[in-house]
């Protein structure tokens, strides 16, 4: 089954951008309404444009429901500030699932589960003093010999691409898939200022 959506994932990854970051987040029991995750993220829903179809103006974040959750896409280089506001959609009572990936090839996973968190980078991080990237797993533990076939190693090559194994691990945890065609369903907008590159 993984195999399957990383082949389905690998086959999109162009159609989706060069920079994105898309979270997907579920109640533990309930319904999370985009009003209600866009006043988690900080915000008054009253902000919040659409629903519609067309870009937005500025570097919006698009919500949309599908299901009990929401579904967030951010089409901007993924910056740390811009994951902190997704980042609030997580806490008890909630799964969250992060995936990131930028034109220059690097790319993240973080998924919280209300009680246990756990994160991906690629390239994997060389840290001083060197922690193994599957000791930061968490939640994404079972995944690990999966996940493994993502990353170069001096005894073997990369078999699947990084950005399809985590879109396949987080669609297989929650159940939703990301599909080409939700870029042309009508969505909720959270305006945010432009990204300063200086």
């Amino acid at each position: 089954m993984l195999d399957e959506a990383v082949t389905r994932y690998t086959d999109i990854l162009d159609y989706l951008g060069e920079d994105m970051a898309y979270t997907v987040t579920l109640p533990n029991s309930g319904e999370l309404t985009i009003e209600e995750a866009v006043r988690r993220m900080g915000f008054d829903p009253i902000e919040i444009e659409g629903p519609g179809t067309v870009p937005h103006s500025g570097h919006s974040i698009r919500l949309y429901q599908v299901g009990v959750g929401v579904v967030t896409l951010d089409g901007v280089y993924p910056m740390p500030e811009r994951k902190q506001i997704t980042d609030q959609l997580c806490g008890a009572g909630f799964r969250h699932w992060y995936v990131a990936f930028d034109i220059n090839g690097n790319a993240s996973m973080y998924a919280d589960y209300g009680r246990g968190q756990g994160k991906l980078e690629y390239p994997e991080p060389i840290d001083l003093p060197f922690t193994p990237w599957t000791e930061l797993l968490g939640p994404l533990r079972p995944y690990a010999e999966f996940l493994a076939r993502a990353y170069d190693s001096e005894q073997v090559e990369a078999t699947v691409n990084f950005v399809a194994a985590c879109l396949a691990v987080t669609e297989l945890e929650s159940g939703i898939r990301l599909e080409p065609e939700l870029l042309h369903t009508p969505y909720s907008a959270l305006p945010l200022p432009s990204p300063n590159f200086d």
